[in-house]
């Protein structure tokens, strides 16, 4: 990519290739997204633009893009932002990095709270703040709380709460293993901790390396931090209050079993490839 003179349509094959021989997956779309970035043009239009050339600055930043993309870098820390549930939210190494499974456990929780929900909503483990935001947005005149251990997780959440002007929010430090709340909830929400340290090993350089792995492993085969969740739940949600939980593969049966004791209408729910990804329930 040293040719000044580069076409739309030139700087995209070139960065697939490179892309593509390094193992990234998604090269194309990724390749989009950071020239799109850089170019502040949408995706459609590099292409309605693929005979025209970029201007050599932009040749220099998508190159350098690029190949951080290329040493296994993920596209959301390059681009420093990822949109998620229609808001845009600042994303770097301290804290995990949302998913579009996440995303859709957002949909879920908003549908069975309804519109005219203005309740308390608990988020556990909030990270980058993505799910409160998402809710907390959806229902203004709901009261949000996030929380986490991780300082650094913290921080990015506060600054995608000022970034979203969200006002029924609170971001604070919690400790599931030690920390107890006195107040009650109508919702709690957590996208925990569910990999075993086997399924950790395995994951992609992107998640390996940049994710914190305290957001991604726990304990007794990735369900430790799941039952202090439960527990939490069965102690600070109101009656027929909802407990929705993100959660790994397999895991479904055991989770429901833990949970049979202190909630009902029980719903597994699968994600956009058919695996069993979330729980939702109600407090009895």
């Amino acid at each position: 990519m040293n040719n000044k003179h580069l076409t739309f349509l030139d700087i995209i094959k070139l960065s697939v290739e490179y892309l593509e021989k390094r193992g990234v997956p998604n090269a194309k779309c990724d390749t989009e997204w950071i020239v799109s970035n850089i170019t502040q043009k949408k995706r459609v239009e590099l292409y309605l633009n693929y005979e025209n050339m970029v201007a050599e600055n932009h040749v220099h930043e998508i190159r350098k893009n690029i190949i951080e993309r290329g040493k296994r870098i993920p596209l959301q820390h390059i681009l420093g932002k990822v949109n998620f549930a229609g808001s845009e939210l600042l994303c770097d190494q301290r804290a995990l990095i949302p998913r579009p499974e996440t995303e859709l456990l957002t949909e879920l929780v908003t549908d069975e709270l309804g519109s005219s929900f203005k309740g308390k909503i608990l988020d556990l483990g909030t990270g980058t703040g993505g799910i409160i935001i998402t809710l907390c947005k959806n229902f203004p005149h709901a009261i949000g709380l996030g929380v986490d251990i991780s300082k650094e997780a913290l921080s990015l959440a506060c600054e995608n709460l000022a970034k979203n002007k969200i006002k029924n929010l609170e971001i604070k430090p919690f400790n599931w293993n030690e920390d107890e709340f006195n107040e009650k909830f109508d919702a709690i929400i957590a996208n925990p901790p569910y990999l075993s340290e086997r399924e950790w090993e395995s994951a992609e350089p992107e998640v390996k390396i940049f994710d914190p792995k305290i957001a991604l492993v726990a304990k007794d085969d990735g369900i430790a931090d799941i039952k202090k969740i439960i527990k939490i739940s069965e102690n600070n949600l109101v009656k027929n209050g909802l407990f929705a939980l993100e959660i790994g593969v397999n895991q479904e049966k055991k989770i429901a079993d833990m949970m049979s004791v202190c909630f009902y209408k029980i719903n597994i729910i699968k994600d956009y490839c058919r695996k069993n990804r979330y729980i939702i329930a109600r407090k009895k």
